[in-house]
C-alpha cells in the first residue's frame, strides 16, 4: 500500500509539474501562437494594385497596396487582415469594390508581409493609426478580418472612419484563448488582449458585423455579442453553415448591399 501510495504521489507531482511547464511555454510562446502570419514573406504585387511604404514615427517601415478610387470623391475601403493574413487575402474583394467606385488600402503590420519589427497589440495600432493618419475619417471605410476586427475597431473608437466592417469578430482575443486553453489561467497572463467588447461604447458609427454560423475558431455567438451591445448601429449577417475565413461569394453581397446603403457613393 505505502509502494501504491508513493507511486500515486510522484505521479501527482509529475503531473502537476507538466502542467506548470506546459504554461510556462505558453505564456513565454504567446505571441508566436498569436501572430502566426509573421512567418510568411513578401508576397507578389496583386493584379491592379499598386504598392506604397508608409513609415512612422518609431522608423517602421510598413508595404501596403492601394487602388484609387474609380470615382471622384469616393471613400477609400482599409482592409486590416487576421492574424494568419497576407496582403493578396483581400485583392480580390478589394477589386470588386474598386470597381464600384471605392478606393481601395490593403494595410499590414509589422512583422508582416515583409515588413521588420515584432508585432504586440500596441505595435499594430501604431500602424493602423500611421496607415491612416492624412485620411479623412468622413472618406475612410474600415474593414476588419478576425484579428484585424480589434484593430479596425479600435480605429472606429477613435474617430478614424464614418463606417465599420468586422469579419468573424471576437469579443476579445483573451476569451478566445481562454476559451482553447480552459484549464491555464490565460486571462492572468495574457500580454495582448484586443478587448473589442470593452470599446464599443465609443464606437459611434454604423457597424456591420459578418459571421459564420459555422465558425470554429471564433464562435458566431460573439459576434451576436458585440451586435447586441452595439444596439441600432449594429446590422448582424449571420452567414449560414459559414467558417472563420469567408469566402469572397459570401462576403460580396452582403457588404455591397450595405454600402449601397451607407457608404457615401449617391
Amino acid at each position: 500500500m505505502r509502494l501504491l501510495r508513493n507511486i500515486a504521489i510522484l505521479l501527482a507531482g509529475a503531473l502537476v509539474l507538466l502542467y506548470f511547464a506546459a504554461f510556462a511555454l505558453l505564456v513565454g510562446w504567446q505571441r508566436d501562437l498569436l501572430f502566426i502570419g509573421t512567418q510568411y514573406g513578401a508576397a507578389p504585387l496583386a493584379r491592379g494594385y499598386t504598392a506604397h511604404i508608409v513609415r512612422e514615427h518609431d522608423g517602421t517601415a510598413l508595404t501596403v497596396w492601394a487602388m484609387a478610387p474609380k470615382r471622384a470623391g469616393a471613400p477609400t475601403v482599409v482592409f486590416f487582415y487576421g492574424n494568419g493574413g497576407r496582403l493578396y487575402h483581400f485583392a480580390q474583394v478589394g477589386r470588386v469594390l474598386n470597381a464600384d467606385g471605392y478606393g481601395i488600402l490593403l494595410a499590414s503590420y509589422r512583422g508582416y508581409s515583409g515588413n521588420a519589427g515584432r508585432p504586440s497589440e500596441s505595435g499594430l495600432m501604431d500602424d493602423a493609426r500611421a496607415i491612416l493618419s492624412g485620411m479623412p475619417a468622413a472618406k475612410t471605410i474600415l474593414w476588419g478580418q478576425s484579428l484585424g476586427t480589434g484593430v479596425a475597431a479600435r480605429m472606429a473608437s477613435e474617430g478614424r472612419g464614418f463606417l465599420l466592417i468586422l469579419q468573424s469578430p471576437y469579443t476579445a482575443v483573451v476569451d478566445v484563448a481562454a476559451m482553447r486553453f480552459p484549464i491555464y489561467p490565460v486571462r492572468m497572463a495574457m500580454w495582448d488582449r484586443f478587448d473589442t467588447l470593452s470599446i464599443v461604447d465609443k464606437i459611434e458609427v454604423p457597424v456591420l458585423i459578418l459571421h459564420g454560423t459555422a465558425d470554429r475558431t471564433v464562435p458566431f455567438a460573439m459576434g451576436g455579442i458585440l451586435a447586441s451591445r452595439l444596439g441600432a448601429r449594429a446590422t448582424l449577417v449571420p452567414i449560414a453553415h459559414g467558417t472563420h475565413d469567408l469566402l469572397p461569394s459570401e462576403l460580396l453581397p452582403p457588404a455591397r448591399a450595405w454600402l449601397a446603403r451607407l457608404g457615401g457613393m449617391r
